[in-house]
């Protein structure tokens, strides 16, 4: 027989000071700590002297057995550089609800992104209504030209999110974000300087949540996501392999990596030396590709380089289990998903369809579902999916379009 009783759960701060909310959390991981040991279960832990659980927690802290600190959910409203969200997200313990750039106006830093921001906008709104004439109401064209107008505007443009991370892990990302400027202490760059300068805020926005720093992380771990930026070493040089387990490397723009990177079942790392924002160039809105419009494009994103702007090409590694890559394919192999991690995704379906004899018999009944013939196919056609969105292009066209 299972038994389940409530012991605690997230309520609104309210007024909680930063040192009381340290304090209040302290105080309940050391009485999650003890029932490690308790005989009888959490009622007796109840029921102890505050002060017990306190001197518990200072213990454990100091042994380095941080897992009773995880039970506690802090939740913040961060406003900060898109950039500064994308490192947040890479944490796979992470909750986030965060501003669409795919279905909100995003507010530039500088006058040229606005105008290129806005100038792109009207073009790609009138390129979708030339390529598909009345397919789309005006309210679906201004999504999706801004949606690809955003590719002109900074990767460090502000953005905000309601974030949850457990109490523990506050403290680790504060030591993630010192190793990180240490390291881009000794790297050049325009977007490593913009990148350490926004860690250094951060490192102070969390100092002010939690009030003090409690313990450190023990295990010298970093953020992985940009480990030229966490340790200086450019590590690019993984194998590529797709089998039960894979790795997968291609090129993609900020954009897509904010996204691609929230698929938590799945290790995303992105290398970017940050010297230069055309180090692997820039990526071009398929509906622009092969028009007058493609070189203007080009022209335009150049003139914003020195600020990183979202449409920048890095290298991408991502590497999982197929079981979650398949996971993955149920949320972006979609007419409704950003056209380019839907293409991106694609590529990869691609590529675990040409070696099939490195997958498990499962894993190849999964890789089945997921195609007609030997090519990708959208979710809405695989065997064991339900759609309930719906979208304009249904199985035929949601891979084949344009925008």
């Amino acid at each position: 027989m299972v038994k389940i009783d409530t012991i605690a759960h997230t309520t609104e701060a309210g007024e909680l000071s930063p040192e009381q909310l340290n304090e209040e959390q302290t105080i309940l991981s050391g009485k999650f700590g003890g029932t490690c040991y308790a005989k009888e279960g959490y009622e007796t832990i109840r029921q102890q002297p505050l002060e017990k659980a306190l001197k518990r927690a200072e213990r454990t802290a100091a042994s380095g057995h941080h897992s009773v600190f995880q039970h506690g959910m802090i939740t913040m409203e961060i406003v900060c550089p898109k950039m500064i969200a994308m490192l947040l997200n890479s944490i796979g313990i992470s909750n986030t609800s965060e501003k669409s750039a795919r279905y909100t106006q995003m507010r530039p830093e500088t006058e040229l992104e606005n105008e290129l921001y806005k100038k792109w906008h009207d073009k790609i709104f009138s390129e979708i209504e030339r390529v598909y004439g009345d397919l789309f109401e005006d309210r679906e064209r201004d999504k999706l030209a801004y949606e690809n107008a955003r590719y002109m505007i900074s990767v460090f443009c502000e953005t905000s999110m309601v974030y949850s991370l457990p109490f523990r892990n506050i403290f680790y990302v504060m030591d993630f974000t010192d190793r990180m400027v240490e390291s881009l202490e000794k790297l050049d760059g325009g977007f490593n300087e913009r990148l350490k300068k926004e860690l250094k805020s951060l490192k102070a926005a969390l100092f002010g949540v939690v009030g003090k720093q409690n313990f450190h992380e023990t295990k010298n771990d970093y953020f992985r996501f940009m480990p030229v930026q966490a340790t200086g070493v450019f590590d690019d040089d993984n194998i590529e392999y797709y089998g039960d387990v894979y790795t997968a490397k291609l090129q993609a723009s900020f954009a897509q990596v904010a996204q691609q990177q929230r698929h938590r079942t799945t290790r995303v790392k992105i290398n970017f030396s940050g010297k230069d924002a055309e180090e692997f160039g820039f990526y071009i809105p398929p509906i622009l590709k092969g028009t007058p419009l493609e070189e203007e494009w080009l022209e335009d994103i150049r003139s914003v380089k020195e600020v990183y702007p979202q449409g920048t090409l890095v290298s991408v590694t991502e590497q999982g289990l197929f079981e979650d890559f398949v996971l993955k394919c149920k949320e972006r192999m979609c007419g409704r998903a950003q056209l380019e991690i839907m293409e991106d995704t694609a590529l990869l379906v691609s590529r675990f369809a040409e070696h099939p004899e490195n997958l498990s018999g499962a894993n190849r009944k999964r890789l089945e579902r997921m195609l007609i013939g030997d090519k990708p196919c959208a979710r809405c056609g695989y065997s064991d999916f339900t759609c309930t969105e719906g979208c304009k292009w249904g199985i035929k066209g949601a891979l084949s379009r344009k925008i």
